[in-house]
Order: C-alpha cells, then sequence, then structure tokens
C-alpha cells in the first residue's frame, strides 16, 4: 500500500527554515530593495545599437519578484498559531536570545521551548508554500522546506531550489 503523505523528518525541516530565516530571507531582503539607478533614457539624437537588454526593465523585474517573496513570507507568519508567530518574530527577525523569548512567551523549561519553536518551523513551512503560490513566487527564490525521511534538505539543495513537489508549474 502507497503512503498518501510521506513521513516527514521535523528536525531536518526545522533546519531547513532555520537556513531560510537565516541565509536566504536576508538575501531576499537585499534583492527586494536593491532598486539601482532608475533614472530616464538620454536622447542625443544619434542612431546606436541596440542594447542586449533593457537593464532598468530588468531590475524592475527582479525587484517585482523577490518583493513578492517577501509579502509570501509575510502572509506565511500570519498563516502560523499565534504563539508560532511570536516565535518566528522574536528568533528570526528581531533575532533575539532564546531566554529573552522564553520570558516573552511564557515558558521557562528548554524542552517545551524547543518543541514549540520546532512547531513553529513546521507551521511555517506548511504556510510558505500556499503563500508562495498566492504571490506566484518561484521556487528558485523560495523552495520547499519540507525535509522527507531519506532526503536532505542541505543549504546547495535549497538555494538551487531542488524540486520535491512544490510549487507546481514553472513560472
Amino acid at each position: 500500500m502507497v503512503a498518501l503523505f510521506d513521513e516527514l523528518d521535523v528536525d531536518e525541516t526545522y533546519r531547513a527554515v532555520r537556513w531560510f530565516f537565516y541565509e536566504r530571507l536576508p538575501e531576499i531582503k537585499r534583492k527586494a530593495g536593491a532598486w539601482g539607478d532608475y533614472s530616464s533614457p538620454s536622447v542625443d539624437g544619434m542612431p546606436k545599437t541596440p542594447s542586449a537588454g533593457n537593464g532598468s526593465e530588468r531590475r524592475m523585474i527582479n525587484h517585482s519578484r523577490y518583493a513578492s517573496a517577501l509579502y509570501a513570507v509575510r502572509y506565511a507568519i500570519k498563516g502560523c498559531s499565534l504563539t508560532s508567530q511570536k516565535i518566528i518574530q522574536l528568533k528570526y527577525i528581531d533575532e533575539l536570545p532564546n531566554w529573552k523569548i522564553k520570558n516573552q512567551i511564557g515558558y521557562k523549561g528548554n524542552g517545551t521551548y524547543n518543541k514549540l519553536v520546532k512547531q513553529a518551523a513546521l507551521e511555517f513551512a506548511d504556510c510558505i508554500e500556499p503563500a508562495c503560490d498566492y504571490y506566484s513566487v518561484e521556487e528558485k527564490i523560495i523552495p520547499d522546506l519540507h525535509a522527507k525521511f531519506g532526503t536532505k534538505m542541505g543549504q546547495n539543495e535549497a538555494k538551487e531550489g531542488s524540486n520535491r513537489g512544490h510549487h507546481g508549474a514553472t513560472l
């Protein structure tokens, strides 16, 4: 009998989400804010050879793609439970130390806190997929963060956006 759902590797999924927030998200933020110089074209009346492409247009398209990815991240965080939203915000966005996060969410023990952090990562991994579909984010920008047993979600694999059933059709 074929299993309807692959069995999720919680630890590897947690590592993938952690990698995403610490490595990939800062890159997405930089590229979303990299407007560059958008000046009007100069016209001097002299004939010119057409350029290989419109640099301003390419920069605008890239900005739009990465801005959409940021919207998808925000949308995915809002899809998580309130406790997970708070953990994600405090741990990955505000980058507070664990002891401060535990104080703010009202948990003192490491065991419970660690379970909540992993739960937040799993919820985010679940929510980012439909958020990427909704905002039309390409998988090479935000890869599937779920790790199944027998696979390893490494940084190179994630950066290359290997396909594990995320986002459907190529955009």
